[in-house]
């Protein structure tokens, strides 16, 4: 049996609509499902709806898993999250498109030539959307509202504005 860090938050929202988060830790079993963590969860939902007055509208369990090795463990130099890669599915049940957000797109050649990404099955974009449509035997990727993906469509280079920009920071006070 391992333990693997987990984070639980709720949105607790006030009469006037305002909305706080409430975030707690904990470390979850490996060994067990799902099911028996999600109904742990649930009975710490109902502790702290009697502790609160407002309205929880929504809890979220994120599990926090270490991450794999071989990964980069810095920045590559030119690297920016607002060049962002978008890459566009289909999913069950809406004629809408579904776009998976890329930040600090790689520069590299098997990742941009010019200004298009490389979509070959063998290149890094195209393995990961392989992934991304292919169901797994744990999961099943899916939309923002739980419908699966289905199709990969297409690709774009955006660039994405972030609100606190290093170099448009400044040190005065």
């Amino acid at each position: 049996m391992a333990e693997v860090p987990v984070r639980i938050s709720a949105t607790i929202v006030d009469e006037w609509g305002i909305e706080a988060s409430s975030v707690y830790y904990a470390q979850a079993d490996d060994s067990k499902t799902i099911a028996a963590m999600v109904t742990e969860v649930d009975a710490f939902i109902v502790g702290l709806d009697g502790v609160t007055d407002g309205e929880i509208r929504a809890a979220r369990v994120t599990i926090l898993p270490a991450l794999p090795g071989g990964i980069k463990t810095a920045a590559a130099a030119g690297s920016r999250v607002e060049q962002t890669g978008l890459l566009g599915f289909s999913a069950t049940g809406t004629t809408k498109r579904y776009s998976a957000a890329i930040p600090a797109l790689s520069n590299g050649n098997t990742v941009l030539s010019g200004d298009r990404i490389v979509l070959s099955g063998v290149d890094p974009v195209g393995v990961l959307i392989a992934i991304l449509t292919t169901v797994g035997t744990v999961l099943k990727w899916v939309n923002e509202h739980n419908q699966q993906i289905q199709d990969f469509i297409d690709a774009l280079v955006a660039f994405r504005k972030k609100r606190k920009q290093l170099q448009r920071s400044s040190f005065e006070v």
